[in-house]
């Protein structure tokens, strides 16, 4: 921003930084946390384990069947001490104690959908149940994902960012 000064010269002033929002303060952004991410050995869930794995004080465990993801896609994490991987179903309970759960477990193709579309369904129900019923059992907070799958077949291919206005409708 530019002001006009009494002897013709501008002056050059600055904006204050913007105060942080108030969610950095939210328990979804603190440190030294257990996290489960169930899902974690897929394609998002992965990229999420090392976002999260930055943060030094974060504990990280992963609980993944291996159905559509794969252990290679966490294997520059194995062996470290702030990371657990369980191979587990999510269609079963787990008994862990928690302060996040990310449920990203689903098959998120129709391919799987089609060629198991009762353990898509049961992953779906059962697994969001027994992460709800997880995260009410230790006061722990969730994050459930889905796919744009859950919206139908969309109207136009491929979707523009506004596309989403048109769910609204």
């Amino acid at each position: 921003m530019a002001k006009n000064t009494s002897n013709g010269e501008h002056q050059i002033t600055t904006k204050p930084p913007p105060t942080p929002s108030p969610l950095r303060n939210s328990k979804f952004f603190q440190s030294n946390m257990r996290i489960l991410v169930t899902g974690g050995a897929g394609f998002i869930g992965s990229h999420l384990v090392d976002k999260l794995m930055e943060n030094e004080k974060n504990e990280v465990i992963v609980a993944d069947n291996y159905f559509t993801g794969s252990k290679d896609n966490l294997k520059k994490w194995i062996g470290h001490p702030r990371f657990e991987l369980i191979r587990h179903d999510v269609t079963e309970p787990l008994l862990i104690e928690v302060d996040k759960i990310y449920h990203l477990a689903c098959p998120a193709s129709p391919i799987f959908y089609k060629h198991n579309p009762v353990k898509t369904i049961k992953t779906n129900v059962i697994g969001t149940l027994n992460m709800l019923g997880l995260a009410k059992r230790v006061g722990a907070r969730i994050l459930l994902t889905s796919t744009s799958e859950v919206y139908g077949d969309p109207l136009e291919h491929p979707q523009t960012e506004s596309y989403w206005e048109m769910l609204t409708q």
